[in-house]
């Protein structure tokens, strides 16, 4: 609610507040707007601060300061920046294909915004066993039956498998959205019944409803955020259906087909980079591939790289075109199976193809030059500039023996075991390792921005700045939450905002 009524304030500032410049950093500026997105998108320690807006303003600023010295040393020239940049652009593009063609096409009517909120009353908590195959989980089954209860089960596999929380409390309304094959899957089930085995992507589950509840008759305010909420989950489910369909529609056009000889030379550029040596063995993925020169490695081999991967149309994608795609955006691959490493690999080359169809109808239509596209592609810039220049900088930081064991009797006190003994230098060696770098981290981003504040001008707005900083509160009780662009070209966070690291600096 808090979020919500910040958000009204906000935009209650007169229009032309957003786009006026707030700070000047040599030839970055930073609007309004920009400082309230990134604040809004931002880590949760800033807000903890006195002064929440004008800490995270410094945050940026640090951030531009290091961006344009390594423009100065022409980074935005080199490979890391302009390879991201234009898959970001891409994103930005196809993002805006999205609005046009997808999301400015949904409606929600009021009916079904009453049944959303009538889902959105109903409260679920449910636990579920999980069996990698329907084996494990029919031989759970069977322990049910012959008398086991549940919880005991339960206990007893969280301890074995060591597994992150296996249960679950959320809305109908949530679980629809968030998860509607599972939801349909448990729709019959009733409070305390245990369900048969029941096939996920990732094996099986086994679930029990602990609980089913409704809120009560709720004040004119739960209902307000009751119905945002319901609208909001059921326009992007409609938006997330028809997204769907027209990607589908493009795909059919473009009848993409795989090649063989491409897929393999993608799989074992894969399971080089990411497979332990026994597991290519026992999976039988070759290392080399013959050439007119005889067998070479893939990983050695360039002319690999310029074989066809996928054939649609009259285009062409190949190896080069994939390992340049995956390198940026680091896709997980399933690796619990030959089969499911495979299929990954399958998936990851149709979201090549799905990238390449809507990007290029994006472009075709220019969607990449809009004024909102360059303004957020300019800030993922600085992002990308920041980033190189601060690898650049702590790359100078080394660690002997020396410093450890000054870090180790500095924080002496800090390194214990479960039981409150404190431990050695050498049990503590890794947790000193880390201190004695984020140490260094520090002093070595402090004075390089002391540095760089004498080089170029900075120009606060403090009329701007101050008029911004009543709409926020410190806030001690902030936690962290991290917005995430799950689709599109560039899996991301939503928007570029401060290093989290920066809580590790003065």
């Amino acid at each position: 609610m808090d979020v919500i009524l910040t958000s009204l304030v906000l935009l209650l500032l007169p229009a032309h507040a957003d786009t006026a410049v707030i700070a000047q950093v040599g030839t970055f500026t930073i609007s309004v707007q920009d400082l309230k997105e990134s604040f809004e998108f931002g880590p949760a320690f800033v807000r903890r601060a006195a002064d929440p807006v004008r800490t995270h303003l410094d945050y940026m600023i640090r951030e531009r300061l290091i961006a344009l010295e390594a423009m100065e040393s022409n980074a935005d020239t080199t490979a890391f920046v302009r390879e991201r940049r234009a898959a970001l652009e891409e994103d930005l593009a196809v993002d805006q294909l999205y609005e046009r063609e997808v999301r400015s096409k949904v409606h929600v009517t009021e009916e079904e915004i009453a049944t959303g909120m009538q889902k959105a009353r109903m409260h679920i908590r449910l636990r579920w066993l999980f069996g990698r195959d329907r084996s494990a989980a029919e031989a759970y089954s069977r322990q049910l039956r012959n008398g086991l209860s549940f919880d005991s089960l339960y206990a007893r596999r969280m301890r074995i498998d060591d597994a992150e929380d296996r249960s679950l409390e959320t809305t109908l309304l949530r679980l629809e959205h968030e998860n509607a094959d599972f939801a349909e899957m448990i729709r019959s089930l009733r409070p305390r019944e245990i369900s048969a085995p029941l096939e996920g992507p990732d094996g099986f589950y086994i679930v029990r409803i602990d609980m089913i509840w409704q809120d009560p008759l709720l004040t004119e305010s739960a209902a307000g955020d009751l119905r945002y909420e319901s609208e909001k989950l059921i326009r992007e489910g409609k938006a997330d259906l028809l997204a769907a369909e027209y990607v589908k529609h493009h795909m059919a056009s473009a009848n993409p087909v795989i090649t063989a000889d491409g897929y393999n030379i993608v799989r074992a550029y894969l399971a080089d980079k990411g497979l332990s040596r026994d597991t290519r063995l026992k999976w039988e993925i070759p290392a080399t591939f013959m050439t007119e020169a005889g067998p070479m490695p893939i990983s050695g081999a360039g002319e690999f790289l310029n074989r066809p991967l996928v054939r649609f149309g009259k285009s062409t994608l190949t190896v080069r075109d994939y390992v340049a795609w995956f390198d940026i955006r680091q896709f997980q691959l399933s690796t619990t199976s030959p089969g499911a490493f495979n299929s990954s690999i399958r998936r990851t080359i149709w979201k090549l193809v799905q990238d390449r169809l809507l990007s290029r109808e994006a472009y075709a239509r220019n969607l990449h030059r809009p004024e909102a596209v360059r303004q957020e592609l300019a800030l993922w810039e600085a992002k990308l500039l920041y980033l190189v220049g601060r690898t650049r900088l702590l790359r100078s930081i080394t660690l002997d023996d020396g410093r450890l064991r000054s870090t180790y009797q500095r924080y002496e006190h800090r390194y214990r075991d479960a039981s409150g003994r404190l431990l050695s230098y050498t049990e503590a060696l890794e947790e000193v390792r880390v201190d004695a770098y984020y140490d260094l981290e520090s002093s070595v981003l402090h004075r390089e921005v002391d540095r760089l504040r004498k080089t170029y001008p900075v120009v606060l707005y403090e009329d701007r700045l101050r008029q911004l900083a009543l709409s926020y509160e410190s806030d001690h009780q902030a936690i962290q939450v991290m917005f995430y662009k799950p689709g599109g070209t560039f899996p991301r966070v939503a928007f570029p905002t401060i290093d989290e690291s920066w809580q590790r600096t003065p």
